[in-house]
């Protein structure tokens, strides 16, 4: 960028900046002689010009992403996947699209966010991607939108291949929520010598000791450690820990539309099951 529209992008993030409301986000005009309106124009011509592209406004954030995981990590960077609907119903937003259903108008919005290994702080977002009615648009790709949008495990797979690229100081652990609990997707981080923490559904099952079994019957035969003490709900509980070896052999079931889902065998995955538990005294 010239150094306008560095001065300008300056600006911007000044003028995000909010430390009278923690939970507040957008632009707010500065306090000087520039209306908020605008201010509103500024942004707008800025977005706008074709020397402005997602990948670079993505790299001030890398590059704080690389210094904060220098000093707030110390054996691993959490990297935390999530997605979020954007929900607008009005008329003046043409690129909208019904995300899961005719009245579900909007954007879906996937966010990757490196947090501490050693605070849960956050660090700084590393990846974003927003699907609109026009495609798919990510910071890690060329200015044109995908035409083609995929679903969430396989962009989210990409993500994890890029970043993996980034030469970051420590190693990335990927944490996804429920929906990352998908045999095929796990398969395929493992290909790459990714490191993974999702959050698993109960009732597959897994090879515990030799036998197929589902993950909340291996949790019955484990012996649990007292580890801390955790606020829930505003009362003070017990946090109990067990974990295990065991190996994910099940074919993996992709989705597919309208029709049955193809069973697709594959390597076997050793893993580690962890379980936690809360409870009073």
């Amino acid at each position: 960028m010239d150094s306008r529209l560095n001065d300008r992008y300056q600006r911007l993030v000044s003028e995000h900046m909010n430390s009278s409301e923690r939970l507040s986000a957008g632009l707010k005009a500065l306090p000087d002689k520039i209306s908020s309106f605008a201010s509103t124009q500024a942004a707008w011509r800025f977005y706008q010009n074709e020397s402005v592209s997602l990948s670079k406004l993505q790299e001030p954030l890398t590059v704080a992403a690389h210094q904060g995981i220098l000093a707030h990590c110390m054996n691993f960077a959490l990297c935390v996947h999530d997605w979020s609907r954007l929900s607008y119903k009005h008329a003046n937003k043409p690129d909208t699209y019904a995300i899961t259903h005719d009245t579900d108008i909007g954007y879906d919005l996937q966010t990757s966010l490196i947090i501490s290994d050693q605070t849960g702080q956050p660090l700084a977002p590393v990846a974003q991607r927003l699907v609109s009615s026009e495609g798919s648009f990510a910071t890690y790709q060329e200015a044109n939108p995908q035409a083609i949008v995929q679903n969430h495990l396989d962009e989210v797979s990409d993500c994890i291949q890029f970043l993996g690229g980034q030469g970051f100081a420590k190693p990335l652990v990927h944490l996804i929520d429920r929906e990352g609990d998908s045999i095929g997707h796990l398969r395929r981080w493992e290909a790459t010598g990714s490191h993974w923490l999702v959050r698993v559904k109960d009732n597959p099952k897994v090879d515990y000791q030799a036998k197929p079994m589902a993950c909340k019957a291996v949790a019955q035969e484990l012996a649990f450690s007292k580890t801390r003490e955790v606020r829930y709900q505003g009362q003070t509980y017990w946090q109990w820990v067990a974990e295990t070896d065991v190996t994910l052999t099940r074919p993996a079931k992709p989705s597919q539309k309208k029709s049955k889902k193809p069973a697709v065998p594959g390597i076997p995955v050793a893993a580690r099951l962890v379980v936690s538990r809360v409870l009073s005294d």
